[in-house]
């Protein structure tokens, strides 16, 4: 609209030209409800502020919500409807109050357009955002103003590109050669906000009820109080991950999500690294928050995705000494991929009996599992147990504490372990497969682990971790702690856990 005024002067054209071109839109990249729903929003948004009438805004938005969900009920349950309906109402109804309280400090309208509407966007979406994940970036406002500016540019050139390459690829090419800064840009932000710390909480209602009594006591002009409320969890969000880990840490859990991440702490920025997460994010994040920077070795327990899935930024910009894989190179892709990034670092394919010392800090590391020669287990429904029963099992001791870690091995290789007379009570057992029913409960007794750790998606599909199981380590007097319910886990002995993550305050001892 705003490129269409060096050329159009009557505004109403100029608005059927541009819901003409959102239409060309919606058809070029398919009219999914995701599509559907911006498109709907920003015409919206668009008309209400051409027209300059806050009356007209809210019930165009309205009948937009009305439309959309005549036309798909299931939008009504969809989190991004709600999101994407928020972000219109805030940038419908708070950039007025906002500008006018900045633009006596920026005089530049479209500087100040760049502030106000992503903050206007984030301000409404925050308590839905929190329901939703438990989690809140301190980057998302000062991300979206960075990457604002540059949202147009891409969006009208890309759009020019993609209509222009059927018929001129070669001019089609070149803007989009002129669009590549701007994506780097936002790539560049991304990168360097994700080092940002997050909050997470369990009490994710608590917190939303504490956002509206915050907008309440705005309204009603209790400012004073509000800003205060407002800045004492500011400084929450900023001073709360500091705690964590804590500085004696010896064997962090790392909240990951459905997946798993584990790190032993070395000293001075070092760590022994076991499995990656799922995704790039999470384990890289852990990470950070950790101050890992070096990492002797690297244990890969088998290859599926929700091991694997963060190898590519867990070694980026680290120096990593030696990776162990397991003897099954499946799935084949998954492996593929993973072998692929690890090139031009040591790999070692590892068997029981291998052995780890890292003398500096006294670690030694015994491998029980895989055999040297691969064996076939009779599959367990949907558990891809052959894959599963492949995973490096490690027996791990520090100085301080000693650790029992084997991947998704299920009940038939458990229990070879369990009868190879390798085992010895060790204070913390990370438990296998995140805690599913396929356990071999003997294994238990024989560890006689004071602390068990259960790595584990909330929610998730899956139904882990098993209420059953949670029952006979209970039963066992072995303390129970979850990520999916305290966030990451650090501890500095077994009776000194300290978690992150989904607490209201942040901190727990146990």
């Amino acid at each position: 609209l705003w490129l269409l005024k060096y050329f159009v002067r009557k505004l109403r054209l100029r608005l059927y030209l541009v819901f003409l071109i959102l239409l060309i839109f919606i058809f070029l990249v398919r009219p999914t409800p995701s599509v559907l729903r911006a498109a709907v929003m920003t015409a919206v948004v668009l008309i209400a502020r051409v027209l300059g009438d806050k009356s007209f805004g809210i019930p165009s938005l309205g009948c937009a919500i009305s439309l959309l969900v005549l036309v798909d009920p299931f939008q009504a349950i969809d989190p991004g409807f709600a999101l994407s309906v928020l972000a219109t109402a805030g940038i419908l109804l708070l950039p007025p109050f906002l500008n006018s309280k900045l633009e006596r400090y920026i005089k530049i309208p479209w500087i100040l357009d760049s502030i106000v509407i992503p903050v206007s966007a984030t301000i409404f979406c925050f308590p839905v955002i929190i329901l939703l994940s438990n989690q809140f970036s301190l980057a998302t406002i000062p991300a979206n103003i960075l990457v604002a500016p540059v949202i147009a540019p891409i969006t009208v050139l890309g759009f020019i590109a993609a209509i222009l390459a059927p018929i001129a690829g070669s001019f089609s090419h070149f803007i989009i050669l002129i669009i590549t800064p701007f994506s780097s840009w936002i790539v560049l932000i991304c990168k360097q906000m994700n080092k940002f710390s997050v909050i997470t909480f369990n009490q994710s209602g608590i917190f939303s009820a504490v956002f509206l009594l915050l907008a309440i006591l705005f309204l009603t002009k209790k400012r004073i109080v509000a800003i205060s409320i407002f800045i004492l969890l500011i400084l929450q969000l900023l001073v709360g991950p500091l705690a964590w880990p804590g500085s004696a840490w010896q064997i962090a859990n790392c909240d990951v999500g459905q997946g798993d991440g584990m790190v032993v702490n070395l000293g001075n920025g070092s760590g022994l690294v076991i499995d990656t997460g799922p995704d790039l994010i999470k384990m890289d994040r852990c990470l950070h928050q950790l101050k890992i920077k070096n990492i002797p070795l690297l244990v890969l327990t088998h290859f599926h995705a929700d091991h694997v899935g963060g190898v590519a930024s867990v070694i980026k910009d680290r120096n990593i000494g030696e990776v162990w894989i397991s003897n099954n190179f499946q799935p084949e892709q998954a492996y593929e991929s993973v072998n692929n990034l690890l090139s031009g670092i040591k790999v070692k394919t590892v068997k029981a009996g291998d052995n780890y010392v890292f003398p500096a800090n006294d670690l030694k590391i015994k491998v029980l599992w895989p055999k040297a020669i691969a064996q076939d287990f009779q599959s367990l429904p949907g558990d891809g147990s052959e894959i599963n029963n492949s995973s490096i099992a490690l027996l791990i001791k520090t100085r301080q504490l000693s650790l029992f870690t084997a991947g998704d091995i299920e009940p038939p290789v458990q229990e070879l372990i369990s009868n190879s007379g390798d085992l010895v009570p060790v204070d913390v057992l990370k438990v296998s497969h995140h805690g599913s029913n396929y356990q071999y409960l003997p294994m238990l007794d024989l560890l006689k682990p004071k602390v068990a750790l259960i790595s584990v998606g909330a929610r998730n599909k899956y139904g882990h971790p098993s209420p059953d199981l949670i029952a006979q380590l209970k039963r066992r007097q072995i303390s129970v702690w979850r990520t999916d319910q305290s966030g990451g886990l650090a501890l500095a002995s077994p009776n000194k856990i300290r978690v992150t993550g989904k607490e209201w305050w942040q901190i727990r001892w146990g």
